[in-house]
């Protein structure tokens, strides 16, 4: 049920986790040879990873109230993570003719968070049962 409380809540997370996605993006930007396509796939990754613990963790505990998924997952993994970036960055690839870096681009993307996401699941399903 959707309450403000509930809306508080992913509200909250939403506004952390973006300021996190931010934050790892100028990290990325202030390493040598750093892009923002760095960042776009750090957090991606990052969020990848999370979500699929996170609903492992939900799964076998059934500890977490339905506001503290909400924080969580949608708020937080949700402001972390951002697919309209990774489609924007993918297109300003193509648009520059720059076939070969936006295939590696979005294959690295879908194929490392995938891997990513199903990886970080079975790890935290082994260690809660």
């Amino acid at each position: 049920m959707t309450t403000w409380l509930n809306l508080l809540a992913i509200a909250t997370g939403g506004a952390v986790g973006s300021v996190c996605r931010y934050l790892i993006t100028v990290a990325s930007l202030a390493i040598p040879g750093g892009s923002t396509l760095i960042g776009t796939t750090l957090v991606n990754l990052i969020g990848c990873a999370a979500i699929g613990g996170f609903a492992e963790v939900v799964l076998v505990t059934n500890s977490l109230s339905e506001r503290t998924q909400l924080l969580i997952r949608v708020g937080f993994l949700g402001g972390l993570t951002t697919f309209s970036t990774f489609a924007g960055e993918s297109a300003a690839l193509a648009d520059e003719g720059r076939w070969l870096a936006c295939g590696l681009y979005v294959a690295a993307n879908m194929l490392l968070g995938w891997t990513a996401l199903v990886l970080t699941a079975m790890l935290v399903k082994g260690w809660l049962t």
